[in-house]
């Protein structure tokens, strides 16, 4: 695909959108078609991957020449809202109200979307990693959650790491980190595990004040001892495992 949004582009977008709502009319021709299938789609340097609702993988391809791609998955990552009328048979895209006069800050994309290298950089920062030291796997740009979020995930010495950020502010929505070929080192013993109350300290320090402890259990994972925590604040959940070795937070979810 070309780089920017030509009148090409949004014509594949129209009639990928119209297909898909018209269904069995739209095929009723019964034409055989070839197309080239695994399109992949970049936004400002990172791999987008169109889901739908149900966070099922939506296929992009060709055909003669256009590209095909999920209309309303697209749409959505772009600031955009995308509709269907059954009666008139328009598929309506709308653009944000304040698209012509916003001015993309620091970092920031011609979406108000913070670009790939900078969301890469905000997981390396939280991880302590330096980028010399880190190898990337993927920086995904998704549409979750009714949002833009990046998925970052990359690998540092034997750990790999999984970070999800809301894609326009740059904030940490979630992260996980998992030690591979991990060897339980001697210490971890039980009378130099931290208790549970200690964890719940932990995993409060990290919460917003005000947030209760449901949950506080010691689990193992891949032999390694960790206390697993559920906390809420407000309608908010949150979800986390504590290292029991040291007190350090190892993942962390946000459930709204």
């Amino acid at each position: 695909m070309k780089k920017g949004f030509g009148s090409g582009f949004f014509a594949g977008l129209l009639c990928t959108a119209l297909a898909a709502a018209l269904g069995v009319t739209a095929l009723a021709a019964s034409r055989s078609i070839t197309v080239e299938d695994g399109v992949h789609i970049t936004i400002n340097g990172a791999l987008f991957s169109p889901k739908n609702a149900a966070g099922k993988a939506l296929p992009s391809f060709s055909h003669d020449g256009t590209v095909y791609v999920p209309a309303e998955a697209l749409c959505g990552a772009l600031g955009m809202t995308a509709s269907y009328d059954a009666a008139s048979r328009t598929f309506i895209l709308t653009s944000p109200a304040d698209s012509s006069s916003a001015s993309p800050s620091a970092g920031a994309s011609s979406f108000g979307y913070i670009t790939a290298d900078k969301a890469r950089e905000i997981a390396l920062s939280h991880a302590g990693v330096k980028a010399a030291e880190a190898s990337f796997i993927k920086t995904e740009l998704e549409w979750e959650h009714g949002r833009a979020e990046y998925e970052v995930e990359f690998y540092s010495g034997n750990t790999e790491y999984d970070y999800e950020l809301d894609a326009i502010t740059g904030n940490i929505l979630s992260y996980d980190r998992d030690v591979e070929n991990f060897q339980i080192p001697r210490q971890q013993n039980s009378a130099s595990r931290i208790t549970a109350d200690q964890a719940k300290e932990a995993a409060l320090r990290h919460a917003p004040a005000g947030s209760t402890v449901k949950k506080c259990k010691l689990e193992y994972d891949d032999g390694y001892a960790v206390y697993e925590l559920e906390l809420y604040h407000g309608r908010t959940e949150y979800e986390c495992k504590i290292d029991a070795a040291n007190g350090d937070v190892i993942s962390w979810e946000i459930d709204d």
